[in-house]
């Protein structure tokens, strides 16, 4: 067996900053795959409550309510905060819009990411 020498569990500089930049890199990466599925929810829920206003005897607010309740069953906690909807209705067509602003969980590497989404379908 082998007798430890003074350098025994040393780390170098060069180790630790790759390793923080790996964690950094994988971080940057989760909150893009967060942000990407947040995208598909929103375009979801939108779709949900256009078609939910589709019939012509829906309620007026079918639309607002339906695509609300599907951000907050899809988007729980702070992330389905920065999602606002409008819909309108006229008598062939119903449109549903959506203004969202995810935040980063890194704002000072990272902006927050702003976009918009749209759906609509013709009324029956």
């Amino acid at each position: 067996m082998k007798p430890p020498t003074a350098d025994a569990g040393f780390t170098t500089i060069q180790y630790v900053f790759a390793t923080a930049v790996t964690l950094l890199f994988l971080l940057l990466l989760a909150n893009l795959l967060v942000d990407l599925y947040a995208r598909g929810a929103v375009r979801e829920a939108l779709d949900e409550g256009v078609r939910a206003a589709v019939p012509v005897d829906a309620a007026p607010g079918a639309c607002q309510r339906r695509s609300r309740d599907a951000i907050d069953g899809l988007l729980r906690g702070p992330i389905g905060d920065g999602v606002v909807v409008t819909c309108s209705a006229s008598a062939q067509r119903v449109r549903a819009h959506a203004d969202v602003t995810l935040r980063s969980w890194l704002p000072a590497l990272v902006p927050a990411w702003r976009f918009r989404v749209d759906a609509s379908a013709s009324r029956e």
